[in-house]
């Protein structure tokens, strides 16, 4: 008897394990993967960063357009960048962007954070979407000292499978210029109650 409930007992740990592994597909509070840019590439880190061609450039990140991996300390003309967290971030170019699927509970109002300096120009924007919500947000001051800023926006779930992403709709006349991005998360804020009918 003993036996018996012994093993009916592993099966419903083991049927209590893969539901909480289904149930953690959904994203979590926190980075999201990558959202750091510290996870190398295939080839490793380039040793002075280089422009991304590729979409599999930038782990966990599909990328389009001119996408450039920037090393903390990199030269760009007279200026030296500056990464406050970690050694890498992304910039990236004209009309260029990044993007990850992430899934979400449908509904539901979360907030996308992260870090962004502008690089050249006296205003640069940052287009931030989790289609179809989208919204341009302009690096103009710098208030920090390391000319990074930190920012945070909010959307509601239309869908469970959600696609957040980071576009440069700028055209500037030097293509190494754009913003530079970095710790990009997530944070879940609330469900809104239904209304009452």
């Amino acid at each position: 008897m003993v036996k018996k409930n012994s093993a009916k007992c592993k099966w419903v740990y083991a049927f209590l394990l893969l539901l909480a592994c289904s149930a953690t597909a959904m994203v979590e509070d926190g980075s999201l993967v990558n959202g750091d840019f510290e996870t190398p590439p295939p080839g490793g880190f380039p040793s002075d960063a280089g422009i991304s061609d590729g979409p599999t450039a930038i782990p966990s990140w599909k990328t389009n357009g001119t996408v450039e991996l920037v090393v903390s300390g990199q030269k760009q003309g007279g200026m030296i960048l500056i990464v406050p967290h970690g050694a890498h971030a992304v910039r990236l170019g004209n009309d260029a962007e990044i993007s990850q699927e992430i899934k979400v509970e449908k509904g539901s109002i979360y907030s996308i954070t992260f870090s962004a300096a502008r690089t050249c120009a006296q205003l640069e924007s940052l287009n931030v979407s989790v289609p179809p919500a989208s919204q341009n947000i302009d690096l103009q001051t710098l208030y920090s000292v390391h000319g990074w800023d930190s920012y945070a926006w909010a959307f509601q779930a239309a869908e469970e499978d959600a696609r957040v992403v980071f576009r440069n709709p700028g055209m500037e006349d030097d293509p190494t210029c754009g913003p530079i991005i970095d710790d990009i998360a997530i944070k879940k804020l609330f469900v809104p109650d239904k209304p009452k009918g």
